[in-house]
């Protein structure tokens, strides 16, 4: 800003007016001082004046204190909504409001302790289902993972001195192993399903195909292809607060194309003529995950079979295919997956077997 001149019965003064923000109340307000002897010294008295100014924000701002609520909210903004599905952003609000926030909502961020964690974590173990059980180790792992996110956010954003999760042993464990069956065994478990076609066509599709469940439940007419013998894996189906919702698949990678078996082909051609008039664009599995899970531990117990959930159909398909030795890019590929690592991170144990097979394969090539 300029510096203005003006006469006094001592000679020529100087003085600095301009106009600045208030850091408090974001008005623009003007600053203006006389007296002084030299356009220098009535500029040096702004640029000091300006700076004070801002280190008097920057001092106000470091001590902005958030609260562990505060910080979900801004971890939450941070990201985009559309990016994040509806059930999903269901499952994390029904985490931290039943299980975090009871403790850490109100609570300055930077106080949280290592044991004030540990006491949470124990807490968090004690508690019971309405069956009486405890939580799963998986569920209580998804708590961590949710708890962890917004701490480790924290600290990435300057919030925390010191992050309280270095000298904290996560709770759960993350299981490896998958649960499936053979292809004998689930070959017993679809003779039984075979008296509920509405079920057993969806559990064939589960099962030869390796669609997610979702994938399978938002099937509709327009994407088989019955003569192309494939399926087209274009989105996801949900049922979030009473409410139908079909959106994109998991990750771009799970958009595919899926070959069927020629005896696939034939079943869902069944399936399709038992249907009243069905459209192109109409769901052709219209059952609910709950019923399709109820449904398959019926079959799955009058089959004398192991339990194992509606997802292990997924697990057996791809156990199918590493049986069959084949190449760990092509299996994920097919189920969709966005890198060989998940695939491999989830079924690496299966391919143990495989190397032994190959180990005597290689062996009765040698010996001829």
């Amino acid at each position: 800003m300029p510096q203005y001149k003006y006469k006094t019965a001592k000679g020529l003064k100087w003085m600095a007016k301009f106009n600045y923000e208030d850091p408090k109340t974001g008005e623009t307000n003007t600053e203006y001082k006389r007296g002084f002897t030299s356009k220098r010294e009535a500029k040096e008295y702004e640029e000091a004046f300006l700076e004070k100014l801002t280190e008097t924000e920057e001092e106000e701002e470091s001590f902005y204190e958030p609260t562990f609520g505060d910080v979900f909210h801004e971890y939450l903004a941070s990201h985009k909504h559309e990016d994040i599905k509806a059930s999903s952003l269901g499952t994390k609000y029904n985490i931290f409001e039943h299980h975090i926030f009871p403790t850490f909502h109100d609570k300055p961020v930077d106080e949280i302790t290592d044991d004030d964690i540990a006491n949470w974590q124990n807490e968090i173990k004690a508690l019971r289902k309405p069956n009486g059980k405890p939580f799963s180790d998986s569920y209580l792992r998804t708590i961590q993972s949710q708890f962890n996110s917004i701490i480790n956010y924290a600290f990435s954003k300057g919030y925390l001195h010191h992050n309280p999760l270095a000298d904290i042993k996560n709770m759960g464990v993350k299981d490896k192993r998958v649960e499936f069956w053979t292809a004998e065994e689930y070959e017993r478990f679809a003779y039984c399903a075979m008296n509920a076609p509405e079920y057993y066509y969806a559990y064939e599709v589960l099962y030869w195909c390796g669609l997610r469940e979702g994938e399978m439940l938002a099937l509709t007419l327009g994407d088989i292809d019955l003569k192309g013998a494939t399926i087209s894996i274009t989105k996801t189906y949900q049922r979030v607060k009473k409410q139908d919702v079909v959106t994109t698949p998991k990750t771009p990678s799970s958009v595919r194309t899926v070959s069927m078996p020629a005896f696939l082909c034939d079943e869902l051609q069944e399936y399709i003529d038992m249907l009243y008039e069905p459209k192109t664009d109409d769901r052709i599995f219209m059952v609910s995950k709950s019923k399709l899970a109820q449904k398959f531990h019926k079959f799955a117990e009058e089959a004398g079979l192991k339990r194992i959930t509606v997802h292990g159909l997924r697990h057996s398909h791809v156990s199918l295919l590493i049986s069959k030795k084949y190449d760990i890019f092509e299996i994920s590929k097919r189920i969709g997956h966005k890198s060989i690592k998940t695939t491999q991170d989830i079924y690496g144990h299966l391919f143990d077997d495989v190397q032994k097979t190959i180990a005597n394969d290689l062996d009765n090539i040698r010996r001829g």
